[in-house]
């Protein structure tokens, strides 16, 4: 058997060999608890004998943070405090997330590896079903040795009339719906008729996957539903995990063969470990992340849900599962709506199809009266002309470019492998010191700004918690995730669709819509400081797009039935102004695309009345940027909350972020890059 691939080696040079130095520190305390002696990743989840004997085996091909760097000599010079709060941070270690990435020891290794680890485990059976690119799932746990401890039997009903004789009639075959039915019977088959002979110790599993695959003279879309149904723990009810993806490999075996991947990096994680952030995490794991946009080659999981006991309602956030699977990569895009219980992930070939969309592009820091103004305009102006069908969908593209940027391929897997080693660094025991932090940190950041940071992953506090700078919480001191959801609750208070993206320019934007919609693509722009100049027409932001800004307007328009509507600007004395145009050699371009009706400004004509009227429309002369330096300038003056809607100001004031602003402390990009990188 082949050994786990070792994806990285580590935090990198400066985070190994720059220890921030506190003052008055000796030489030998200056070396920080991760850089201290060796460390022995723990074996994972419960196995039988000779499942452990494997783990063992493969375990030392992915060697800790820093392991041994400074020798045994370091480690015997610990003291016996030192000692006392390892112990005691070992303890509150067993009850956070970040130590169950202990147990992915065969993260990074092949699907087979982590088919035998399940297979070498005789209380975990189950039955698979797939239809659809093959049965590279059950192939893989039944190629990997010792299937008969977990494979109880692998079906694929490909003729509907036996997918319905096994399943019940369905009026489509690949949906939600359907896979929730394989899991349902698949699950019940195994229990009534095995759990006599298991005992109650086993824990039984269905896995089901209905994929519409790469398909003979088709250019249909690639894409499917997966699923697992499970028992967490022995005499627990079942859990269930589904996803929905998209394939945009160009050949059905290059479907399949991902797919088994998937389905196996589902059926691990789920097996391993009982955190929704951390299975989410590490579905791709071991597989090629094209580094297109629009996700050429690779497999998208866009839509995730978590239910059942393992999952309790408090444990799973939608939106943070969403930053995560944007974050990592999983998805380009996951588009998100409101409900009686929250913002919820919807499957966008769902939502979108056969329906416009009208999208505003913002990073909402803060939402403002003018962001709404604008979306609603251009849904009035849309609405003019179209007299039939569907309404059209508005949805707010939050960018998060500056929490998270998007980076290529390679990283993501280091950074994976880094969470991992970070969890299972024993000596840490799950907490941080301020030196551990730094030395990680190196001389990437000033020693103010380290201790900013450090600060708030504390919350003030002596150590911070792995699982803050992880990420893999939801309250203030996960700086990453807090910083998101703050921003995603401002935009809450409006009540629209958001979509969450890594999508950096609107070419690749309406390519990602157009995927879904066969209607008119809207992007509503202006208003406030915005300028078109800026965001459309400057050549140096498509400096690393090929063919440049001319091939970026190509593509954009290139379906015929994309447009950009520009909204006026309002200036301080209340008139109504047309939005500027780019001037020198970008303005010929600016007017043969307004000349082919591409771009097309919007009149005062379809302007809410108090937009029009320079007794009422003062809230709409700044956009985001300018509320945010009037915020800086002087935050004791509530003048500002009269350029963002009702109940946006109370939410802005409680956050985080507002305080950064108001005390100039806000975090430089270098500081978010070093927080993502770790």
């Amino acid at each position: 058997m082949s050994q786990p691939v070792a994806l990285s080696a580590g935090l990198g040079a400066a985070a190994l060999g720059c220890a921030f130095l506190a003052p008055g520190t000796s030489p030998e305390a200056r070396a920080p608890r991760a850089l201290r002696g060796a460390s022995q990743a723990p074996q994972g989840a419960a196995l039988s004998s000779a499942a452990s004997s494997t783990v063992a085996a493969t375990s030392s091909a992915l060697p800790l943070v820093g392991a041994g760097l400074l020798g045994a000599g370091a480690a015997a010079r610990r003291s016996a405090r030192q000692a006392r709060r390892a112990r005691a941070r070992c303890v509150r270690l067993a009850e956070s997330r970040s130590t169950q990435l202990q147990k992915l020891v065969h993260l990074g290794g092949s699907p087979e590896e982590k088919a035998l680890v399940v297979n070498l485990d005789s209380n975990f059976y189950g039955s698979f079903a797939e239809i659809g690119a093959g049965q590279e799932v059950s192939r893989t746990f039944l190629q990997a040795g010792a299937a008969a401890g977990t494979v109880a039997r692998s079906i694929s009903a490909y003729d509907m009339k036996m997918s319905d004789l096994d399943y019940g009639k369905a009026a489509r075959y690949v949906t939600r719906e359907r896979v929730q039915q394989m899991l349902d019977k698949e699950y019940d088959v195994v229990e009534k008729n095995l759990r006599s002979t298991k005992g109650e110790s086993a824990r039984f599993f269905s896995f089901a996957s209905t994929l519409a695959a790469k398909a003979y003279m088709s250019d249909r879309e690639c894409e499917g539903w997966v699923g697992l149904k499970y028992q967490a723990e022995c005499g627990a009810a079942p859990s269930t995990v589904i996803l929905h993806i998209r394939m945009s490999q160009p050949t059905a075996q290059q479907q399949g063969e991902a797919i088994g991947v998937l389905g196996t990096n589902l059926i691990y994680n789920c097996y391993s470990m009982s955190d929704p952030y951390l299975i989410t995490s590490f579905l791709l794991d071991g597989m090629s992340l094209s580094d297109q946009t629009t996700g050429g080659g690779r497999i998208e999981v866009d839509f995730i849900d978590f239910s059942g006991p393992a999952f309790p309602k408090e444990s799973v956030d939608a939106r943070l599962l969403a930053f995560r699977m944007v974050q990592l990569r999983i998805a380009n895009g996951v588009l998100m709506e409101p409900s009686s219980d929250g913002y919820k992930m919807v499957v966008p070939n769902n939502a979108l199809y056969k329906r416009p969309v009208i999208v505003e592009r913002s990073r909402f820091k803060p939402c403002t009266s003018m962001h709404t103004e604008v979306i609603e305009t251009a849904a009035r102006r849309l609405k003019e002309e179209q007299t039939e069908g569907k309404d059209p969908m508005k949805i707010l593209n939050v960018q998060i470019d500056d929490i998270t940027a998007p980076v290529a391929k390679e990283v993501i897997p280091q950074r994976m492998q880094n969470m991992r080693k970070l969890a299972s660094d024993e000596d840490l025991g799950g907490t941080l010191s301020l030196d551990d932090f730094g030395a990680m940190v190196g001389d990437r950041l000033s020693e103010e700004e380290v201790h900013t940071i450090f600060n708030q992953l504390s919350g003030g506090a002596g150590e911070a918690s792995v699982d803050a700078l992880l990420n893999l919480t939801s309250d203030e001191r996960s700086i990453l995730a807090t910083d998101f959801l703050q921003r995603f609750e401002m935009l809450e208070t409006l009540k629209y669709p958001v979509l969450v993206s890594n999508i950096q320019r609107t070419h690749q934007l309406v390519r990602y819509l157009s995927r879904y919609t066969n209607q008119n693509v809207i992007i509503a722009v202006g208003g406030g400081g915005y300028s078109l100049k800026r965001a459309l027409f400057n050549p140096e932001s498509y400096a690393n797009s090929e063919g440049g800004m001319l091939a970026a307007f190509g593509s954009l328009f290139q379906n015929g039935k994309t447009r950009i509507f520009t909204y006026p600007s309002v200036d301080d004395e209340g008139n109504v102004n047309p939005a500027s145009v780019p001037s020198d050699d970008e303005q010929k371009l600016y007017e043969y695309l307004e000349s082919k009706g591409y771009i097309q400004p919007l009149t005062s004509a379809y302007l809410s009345a108090e937009a029009r009227d320079p007794q009422t429309n003062q809230a709409f002369t700044m956009g985001a940027a300018e509320v945010g330096e009037l915020i800086q300038k002087d935050a004791s003056n509530s003048d500002w909350e009269k350029f963002v809607p009702a109940g946006v100001a109370s939410t802005c004031i409680s956050h985080r972020w507002f305080d950064r602003l108001t005390s100039g402390k806000t975090l430089s990009k270098d500081a978010y890059k070093v927080l993502n990188d770790l």
